[in-house]
């Protein structure tokens, strides 16, 4: 690890304790002292949840949670947020290739200009939720940007913080290294116009769904890369003024303008996210588009349109030490010293953590495959087919072995964290025999099935609400559709835990989800997940309009619909599953707790 990172880690350590100790409205409020014992300890009922029926599943254990059930943990699960500088991607992005793939389709959505403020609405939400029903953390798994940029980056950190312009580490780092001397015009040139700050998200028209050629993807990308960039050059407002002194075609976008406000200034509506929260690697924190591995040379040319790509795992890490909110890091300051001070940078990413009054371990995995390769000679070159996909390396597989095994000593019970689920790891994937892969699915989940305090593995990725039982039976574990056999379950019965996928707040149905774990005092627990969502209309009807109407030319089925039916609208009935079936959203996940 480089000195300058040392210093970096020392510097926001040290800001963050002058935050805390100054009135800067960045601490967590207090919660009132009044809120009545029921819904400190009771179930959440907020007004941003689901109003469908909750499904109570038996796969692992029967029965169901009583009114007498007692609350041990509850926190927010965000995942799969995707922040997206939209004016950037005709410029540094992949979007000619989004027609071709589902694997491309990380851009070009009809919502996307509006990705900053539902996460900010969301994020008032759940402060008014948490008010009610004190939630102990956030935690996001992953894709909290979308094109790996500095200042996508700045902004989702920015959002969660009720902040704007905040300092990037990317900033001070480029400042330092080129020298106290430097000029403020060279610094802004090379350094800040990089990050966002100080100039305003353009926005872009809103596309019209009801226009055949913004249903069809082709047409669709080249149709909204225009409207992109001609707010960009323009410096349009979303007012539909235009000022070509906002123009970001060679800045990189920060804010929009009606989130430039720090909270508890007057009128302000960006909100700070009312409690900690910790952060995961997704597949879009770690490499082009979340689908493209790439190296140096990518910055190299993206020096002219204002675009900084965070392309090692120490510079997505270090932009969260630059934060007003608590924990230091987001999760990262919780690394092992000996890891994050070592020369590799790609083993920070996974760290464990207490909560529910240290009755519980909670361990955050990283999953991202970054497309480097022991079988190419250098790290500036990296294998193109890491695509998307998942993996674990064997080193952090053997430190989460650990965890598991000092969890049980401890007797806690434990939940796991990643971005991908088992079924979007790299075995599945199309270019899976081009890749070196060292932890499989399958003995991931062997692995977790095997200790009785294990109840959940919860992740994002899909961008749907899917929720499956792990279940072991006769020595085989299996969830329907990867099977591992699980034999050692430290002399206890082998029961198995939860595997919950939470949809994303960038595509259709744009919800999180809410997680409370109870004691039913009989034997078993009771996982609840009810979904929660935003409330701004607009963005809502453009993502539910964007989700139904996808046609990829590699979709054999889709093409033959849209030829044989004669008609545009067979091109809008290739999505709209995201909301999953009833029993993957609002649900009561009874398990058998374990005998210590």
């Amino acid at each position: 690890m480089n000195h300058p990172f040392k210093a970096l880690l020392l510097i926001s350590a040290l800001t963050l304790l002058a935050c805390k100790n100054s009135d800067s409205g960045s601490a967590v409020a207090p919660l009132e002292n009044n809120i009545a014992s029921s819904q400190k300890h009771g179930p959440a009922v907020c007004d941003n949840m689901s109003a469908e029926d909750f499904v109570t599943r038996n796969e692992l254990a029967t029965g169901s949670r009583p009114a007498s059930a007692a609350l041990l943990l509850r926190f927010v699960h965000l995942t799969d947020d995707h922040i997206i500088d939209d004016d950037g991607q005709l410029l540094n992005g992949a979007s000619a290739l989004d027609p071709l793939y589902t694997s491309f389709e990380s851009a070009q959505r009809f919502q996307e200009e509006y990705s900053d403020e539902v996460l900010n609405d969301l994020i008032s939400a759940l402060n008014n939720c948490h008010a009610q029903y004190p939630a102990e953390f956030a935690i996001v798994t992953g894709d909290s940007a979308d094109l790996t940029t500095v200042a996508e980056t700045r902004r989702f950190i920015d959002n969660l913080d009720g902040r704007v312009d905040q300092m990037s580490a990317f900033e001070e780092a480029c400042t330092l290294a080129l020298g106290a001397d430097a000029p403020a015009e060279q610094i802004d040139l090379s350094c800040t116009r990089f990050t966002g700050r100080g100039t305003a998200d353009t926005q872009t028209i809103d596309p019209d769904i009801d226009d055949p050629a913004y249903q069809f993807l082709p047409t669709r990308t080249l149709l909204q890369a225009q409207n992109t960039q001609q707010a960009a050059v323009s410096g349009r407002a979303a007012d539909g003024s235009v000022d070509p002194r906002r123009q970001t075609v060679t800045r990189a976008a920060g804010l929009p303008e009606v989130l430039r406000c720090d909270d508890g200034a007057e009128g302000c509506i960006n909100q700070a996210i009312a409690m900690p929260w910790f952060v995961a690697f997704g597949n879009h924190d770690g490499y082009l588009r979340g689908t493209v591995a790439a190296d140096v040379p990518l910055n190299e040319v993206s020096l002219l349109t204002g675009r900084r790509y965070m392309l090692g795992q120490h510079d997505f890490i270090q932009e969260f030490f630059k934060s007003s909110s608590q924990p230091l890091g987001h999760g990262f300051g919780l690394v092992d010293a000996a890891r994050l001070e070592d020369e590799d940078d790609r083993n920070d990413g996974y760290y464990a953590f207490d909560a529910g009054e240290q009755r519980f371990r909670m361990i955050v995995l990283n999953t991202i495959i970054d497309g480097r390769d022991p079988r190419v000679p250098t790290a500036m070159l990296r294998n193109p087919f890491a695509l998307s996909d998942g993996s674990l390396d064997r080193a952090q597989f053997e430190w989460l072995k650990t965890e598991l095994a000092t969890a049980y000593a401890k007797q806690q019970l434990v939940m796991v964290f990643s971005h991908h689920p088992d079924l979007t790891f790299a075995e599945y994937g199309m270019f899976a025999d081009l890749l070196t892969l060292e932890v499989s699915a399958i003995e991931l989940n062997a692995e977790l099935a095997s200790w009785p305090n294990m109840i959940a593995w919860v992740a994002g990725h899909t961008h749907v609400h899917r929720v499956r039982a792990f279940a072991v039976n006769d020595g085989v574990g299996s969830n329907g559709e990867i099977s591992a056999p699980v034999s050692n379950c430290h002399g206890q019965h082998c029961g198995g835990f939860w595997q919950i996928e939470t949809a994303s707040l960038i595509d259709h149905p744009q919800q999180q989800r809410l997680i409370e774990v109870f004691d039913n005092g009989d034997g078993s627990g009771t996982i609840r997940g009810p979904v929660l969502s935003h409330s701004l209309e607009n963005p809502q009807r453009l993502a539910e309009a964007d989700d139904r109407c996808a046609l990829y030319l590699t979709d054999p089925a889709a093409v033959q619909a849209a030829i044989s039916e004669a008609n545009l609208d067979a091109l809008c009935t290739q999505g709209g599953k995201r909301e999953g079936r009833p029993e993957d959203r609002n649900v009561e996940l009874i398990f058998a707790m374990p005998h210590f």
